[in-house]
């Protein structure tokens, strides 16, 4: 806009405001109209001087207020605070954050606290995002109290092709892992989007990918974010609804930091805790009986039964799963033992990588056969915690489910039986 841009250029340094009144001034004394240009003439140095005395009076101001926070004593407790959770993202990611540039990347982290609220139970705090120069211009990487725990590479102006094993053949792009799940993909222009489609690659935009990765950490590290603080904000609005029930479990029953362990353990499966309601329930009826932590992690989950099924069931109503052979699960029992400090298994560490790589080959075998879906471990509730202590670390993301949290009316569809193929000779550590 000429006429704005113009005003702009006379307002910002007054001696132009000047110059240009003198020069309406002289041309009072020529034939043009006297009376209008002597007063637009004066009129302008007027607003000239006040504009002059305006910008000087504001930069004693801000002398003012540099010295002042010069004066200021250094707190070095400022810098002793941590974001829970920070992205840094390199310097050509940032048009995924800049609205002006089309970034949609806020809106996502938006829909997942949403989400994350109603699928596990958990407010998250917010994400702060950084730019860091000292990343590769399309890399991205993730923290957790100020420590990394995950980084990626992405692609703008690209989109990723998912090859999730349905792919008939093959396009053209650039070779690359997806970030949050490891599988094969390429990044792939715009225009290839329906032809990759068409081929059976799963197509996703390049902020879809950043998302779905941020999204997988935090389910991952939900055990991590739920702080003793964010605890009490849960048993606050509980409070609201079902005020003796709290009053009752915490902390007459059970400690806080009792309870948060518990749901720590829930998180660290996935199980969600949105149903507090239910979990303080189930632990105001056993936790005077047992303080065994991980006992009463089984007890609530078998209370939850209904919400762990409705994870892994399919739309026919079917859960896919392996089980153990039973001669593996008395295995198990035999050197599954619990003591005040815990529960923890007493078989010889060679044993255990043998059984944890038997279960995993079982996995690989079954799940082309589950629908692209990923079975659970079906076993009886007495080793189900010691199997997933067993897997947590080889398989994190496959869910180990006892018989009694199947409940009724879903169907199990077996596709395997876990067996060692050779019967260890030393099995005590």
């Amino acid at each position: 806009n000429l006429g704005e841009e113009l005003l702009k250029q006379l307002t910002v340094k007054p001696i132009a405001m000047v110059l240009a009144a003198g020069f309406l001034i002289m041309l009072a004394f020529t034939r043009l109209p006297t009376v209008p240009l002597m007063g637009l003439g004066f009129g302008m140095s007027g607003l000239a001087l006040l504009l002059s005395r305006t910008r000087t009076e504001t930069a004693r101001a801000e002398v003012v207020r540099q010295k002042a926070e010069a004066k200021k004593p250094d707190k070095p407790e400022q810098y002793l605070a941590i974001d829970v959770l920070e992205l840094e993202v390199g310097y050509g990611l940032i048009r995924l954050v800049d609205r002006k540039q089309g970034g949609d990347l806020l809106e996502r982290i938006t829909n997942i606290r949403r989400q994350t609220a109603l699928d596990l139970g958990i407010v998250l705090p917010p994400i702060r995002i950084r730019d860091n120069i000292q990343l590769e211009p399309n890399r991205y990487r993730v923290k957790l109290r100020g420590q990394p725990i995950a980084h990626g590479e992405i692609m703008p102006g690209h989109l990723l092709a998912i090859d999730s094993g349905t792919v008939t053949e093959p396009v053209s792009g650039m070779d690359t892992t997806e970030p949050a799940f490891g599988l094969t993909a390429l990044w792939i222009a715009p225009e290839s989007k329906h032809l990759a489609e068409h081929r059976g690659y799963t197509v996703v935009e390049a902020g879809g990918v950043l998302a779905t990765h941020l999204t997988e950490l935090i389910r991952s590290h939900a055990a991590e974010l739920l702080t003793r603080q964010e605890l009490n904000r849960l048993l606050e609005a509980l409070k609201e609804k079902s005020p003796k029930l709290v009053e009752e479990v915490v902390p007459e029953i059970l400690k806080a930091g009792e309870l948060q362990k518990v749901l720590q353990n829930l998180l660290r499966e996935r199980v969600p805790i949105r149903d507090l309601e239910t979990i303080l329930e189930t632990l105001g009826d056993w936790a005077p009986r047992t303080k065994d932590l991980d006992v009463l992690t089984e007890y609530v989950r078998n209370a939850l039964a209904r919400a762990i099924c409705f994870q892994h069931k399919t739309e026919e109503n079917r859960i896919h799963c392996v089980s153990l052979d039973p001669r593996l699960e008395d295995l198990l029992v035999g050197h599954w033992e619990r003591s005040e400090r815990g529960s923890f298994l007493t078989l010889a560490p060679a044993v255990q990588n043998q059984v944890a790589a038997a279960i995993r080959q079982e996995i690989e075998r079954a799940t082309p056969r589950c629908g692209g879906r990923t079975p659970v471990v079906l076993c009886s509730p007495q080793v189900r915690s010691c199997v997933r202590r067993l897997t947590e670390g080889l398989l994190p993301q496959v869910a180990v489910l006892a018989y009694n949290e199947i409940v009724r009316g879903v169907e199990l569809q077996s596709h395997g039986m876990v067996v060692l193929s050779n019967e260890p000779a030393n099995v005590s550590s």
